[in-house]
């Protein structure tokens, strides 16, 4: 029989990150000397048995049914794994499958992430996503230029001892001293100061190392975020999710003003976090631009990544000043930016909350301490 393996994430994901199951499947039917294929595209015709995975959902993903198709991932499956058999789940991963994924197809990626992907161990410390998995080691293939461990858990902070079993054994698991580095594929997700200070003190695999903290960062995590940020890369790695923060009626009688001066508050600090925010919290458009344009304004500073930088700037620059300066920069083609745009939102914010209206025109960094 034949088998193609098809990963359904690498036509629309720029970050060529590999399957972990696939990976299992194809050593899996190479040691029964079955013929085994990676399918570059959908293409089920051209196999015996044709096996999708797709871990994250996307909408322009079109994948018929067939009678010799196979799906599977969290896009189909949900935020539950479904194991596969544990004869399977015991197979140590076949990196050689993702051999055919060059920077070319990787969208712009350079040579070293693929490099660090490719030497990196590949594994799944739970299986039922809560305790850790007794057979997890055997997943493990020893290579000798092994760069770090990346993780394929779902959330690796709901897997009771997780964090303190990698911080214990990454010197057993990886022999070179630079490499004992932890990545994950899907975010570890936290909602307290205690867990994200433990997953901050970890060696962050770059590229693949990211933290979610659920939730706006209040006052009380600053004196310890403040201490860790010159050490720590996996800060820089971290956001805020604040989608199920608030409902619409609390964004906009408090809501949205809290979560400005919570920006101002880590600015002032040299904190600097992307939020993640689903727009359709809010019905009404006008406050939809209002929560487009905090955010734009607190991404600006999170991607520029110099802190002398910061600093010289965060004294000086309040809402306005920002948008006065993106209006001067004729370069700049986003329409939230314009000169229209920006004046309509805040005759709208004037007319409908004054005190954040003075806000976007008075708070800066340093000067907020009433987060709400």
């Amino acid at each position: 029989m034949s088998y193609g393996l098809y990963d359904a994430d690498l036509a629309y994901y720029p970050v060529p990150f590999y399957n972990l199951e696939l990976m299992k499947l194809s050593s899996y039917y190479k040691r029964k000397r079955e013929i085994v294929g990676f399918a570059p595209n959908y293409s089920p015709h051209l196999y015996t048995h044709f096996i999708v995975r797709q871990d994250f959902y996307n909408p322009n993903s079109q994948l018929p049914t067939s009678n010799n198709v196979e799906y599977g991932g969290r896009a189909f499956d949900g935020d539950s794994y479904k194991p596969l058999s544990l004869e399977i789940e015991r197979m140590k991963p076949d990196i050689s499958l993702y051999e055919r994924v060059n920077p070319k197809l990787a969208r712009g990626y350079d040579k070293s992430v693929l490099s660090t992907m490719r030497r990196a161990e590949h594994i799944r410390l739970s299986l039922d996503g809560k305790t850790i998995w007794k057979d997890f080691e055997r997943q493990f293939r020893h290579a000798d230029d092994a760069y770090g461990v990346i993780f394929h858990d779902y959330n690796l902070n709901d897997v009771e001892g997780a964090r303190a079993l990698i911080e214990s054994n990454i010197t057993d698991w990886i022999s070179h001293s630079l490499g004992r580095k932890v990545g994950m594929k899907y975010p570890v997700c936290v909602d307290n100061k205690e867990d994200l200070l433990a997953w901050l003190r970890l060696q962050p695999m770059g590229t693949f190392y990211s933290l979610t903290h659920k939730g706006l960062i209040d006052e009380s995590y600053i004196p310890e975020l403040v201490e860790v940020f010159q050490d720590s890369f996996a800060i820089r790695q971290t956001s805020v999710d604040i989608t199920d923060c608030f409902t619409n009626e609390e964004l906009i009688n408090g809501g949205i003003q809290r979560i400005f001066r919570n920006i101002i508050n880590l600015r002032s600090h040299c904190l600097y976090f992307p939020l993640i925010y689903n727009e359709n919290n809010l019905i009404d458009n006008d406050w939809k631009l209002v929560m487009k344009l905090i955010l734009r304004y607190n991404n600006h500073l999170v991607t520029n990544g110099d802190p002398e930088f910061f600093r010289r700037v965060e004294p000086f620059e309040t809402l306005y000043s920002y948008c006065y300066a993106a209006i001067k920069q004729y370069h700049i083609k986003e329409p939230l930016l314009t000169k229209e745009s920006i004046q309509y939102i805040f005759n709208f914010v004037r007319e409908n909350n004054y005190d954040l209206f003075t806000d976007f025109y008075n708070y800066r960094g340093g000067e907020v301490r009433d987060d709400r």
